[in-house]
């Protein structure tokens, strides 16, 4: 037996391609991009498991990239693996949220099956939280707010559709690289609250964020959206103080302390978080009965003891976004001349482009303009009084469609510059000052090009 160097299969010696991806094994030629269905061409490897292979492949007919599921071979004439396959793509094709990852196409692809689905770029929250951890740091509180409201969203959305998550956590959510939309993944053991329940199939999920009434698995029918709470409250204690309430060294531990312990509270982890302590214990209450019942109830509740914490009202209609031959380009500097420059430099810029331009002195006034009307560009500097650019990101991103403002950060300290804090807002452009006329150009080009492409996304993605 050898292993395929592309995908890692194992072949029979005499075998010259691997019958997954066909690369070439040994010194056989080099074939053809494996193509799935005559239309999708893999383009690289995403990511492998137990079942099969993720790949990033480009879909010919529309032109998008898109993520492409493969069940292993030996597996695909297993009944549990495919069905589970063809499961996960029935519940996808059911919801219709910016916060859940959108199936396009279910199907066969020679002695296996494939799924297609949204390709989300972007960071896993669990590294992100990582990252934050291996600096001293959290994930700033009003921005984990906000990913746990998407979060919440997403779920919600499931739920409404009949379908049950039942393995949340940070490692299955997103975050969009450009937007930092939060976006839900893998629906491998997504069940339906109609369809028959398999015993067998009660026990699953990820130790660190199971609910009790998976671990017992004495009775199936318990596994309902207060399953994903729990689950979902795990993941919130992880992203607001780096590590899940109930993590020990070996399964069996951390299974036991998720049926029978009382969880820590957030406030003896991190003190200032105490507002929250009454909802996170309510959500990891091990009687599912006692939990929060539905996502929106636990947001409710947030949304509830955040009233004494200090943040912006704003409002706004996220389907008042129509289609425009302008771009809204925003400037948040406190440092007029900046302004000044930046403004005729977007001119100089988007040549042929309507600029609807604003620019505004500090984070506060910024996020004043944006409650009336997003911007679609931000161009936006760091370092400012009372409000600098990360809080003032994060504010933005919170308010409806906020994800949707594409984000180039200017810092005259670039060598300084926090760059990892802005992972979990979606940012890769940074300039720094004094910035260069024509790499400000080429840079706002790319910047002003993702705009218009997440434009014409939302305009498809509504409904007629």
């Amino acid at each position: 037996m050898k292993p395929c160097a592309t995908c890692g299969i194992q072949a029979g010696d005499g075998a010259t391609r691997c019958r997954l991806c066909e690369s070439p094994l040994g010194d056989a030629p080099a074939p053809a991009p494996m193509l799935v269905e005559g239309r999708y061409e893999v383009q690289s490897t995403l990511g492998r498991g137990q079942q099969g292979m993720v790949y990033l492949a480009r879909d010919l007919g529309l032109g998008r990239l898109v993520a492409l599921k493969v069940l292993h071979p030996a597996h695909a004439g297993i009944s549990t693996a495919a069905s589970r396959l063809q499961r996960e793509a029935a519940a996808l094709a059911a919801v219709r949220s910016d916060h859940v990852a959108q199936v396009y196409a279910f199907g066969a692809h020679r002695d296996t099956f494939f799924l297609a689905m949204e390709y989300v770029e972007g960071r896993n929250l669990d590294a992100l939280v990582a990252e934050h951890a291996a600096h001293r740091e959290f994930i700033p509180t009003h921005r984990g707010l906000t990913i746990l409201r998407e979060l919440a969203d997403g779920l919600t959305s499931l739920h409404t559709a009949g379908i049950v998550h039942r393995d949340v956590k940070p490692s299955n959510v997103m975050i969009e690289q450009g937007t930092g939309r939060t976006v839900l993944l893998d629906l491998g053991l997504a069940r339906s609250l109609v369809e028959p329940v398999d015993p067998r199939l009660s026990f699953v999920g990820t130790p660190a964020y199971m609910a009790p009434e998976t671990i017992l698995g004495e009775d199936a029918s318990q596994i309902a959206g207060h399953t994903d709470v729990y689950s979902l409250a795990c993941t919130a204690f992880e992203l607001f103080t780096g590590e899940p309430p109930f993590s020990f060294g070996t399964i069996p531990e951390t299974l036991a302390h998720q049926m029978w312990d009382a969880p820590p509270r957030l406030s003896s982890r991190r003190p200032e978080l105490a507002f929250l302590d009454p909802v996170i214990e309510r959500a990891l209450c091990k009687d599912p009965n006692a939990r929060y019942q539905t996502c929106a109830e636990l947001i409710a509740a947030v949304d509830g003891v955040c009233a004494e914490w200090p943040r912006l009202q704003w409002s706004g209609d996220v389907d008042t976004l129509t289609e425009a031959p302008s771009l809204r380009l925003m400037v948040i500097d406190d440092d007029e001349v900046f302004s000044e420059f930046a403004a005729g430099a977007c001119a100089l810029a988007l040549p042929g482009i309507a600029l609807d331009l604003v620019c505004a002195s500090s984070g506060l006034e910024a996020l004043q303009s944006a409650a009336l009307s997003r911007p679609d560009v931000v161009v936006l500097d760091y370092d400012m009084p009372l409000l600098d650019g990360l809080a003032t990101l994060s504010y933005l991103r919170a308010m409806p469609g906020g994800h949707g403002s594409q984000v180039m950060l200017v810092s005259s300290n670039m060598r300084h510059l926090p760059k990892w804090r802005f992972a979990a807002m979606g940012v890769t452009d940074f300039l720094e000052k004094p910035v260069d006329l024509e790499e400000f150009a080429d840079t706002l080009g790319d910047v002003a090009g993702r705009a218009f492409a997440h434009r014409s996304r939302f305009e498809r993605a509504r409904p007629p």
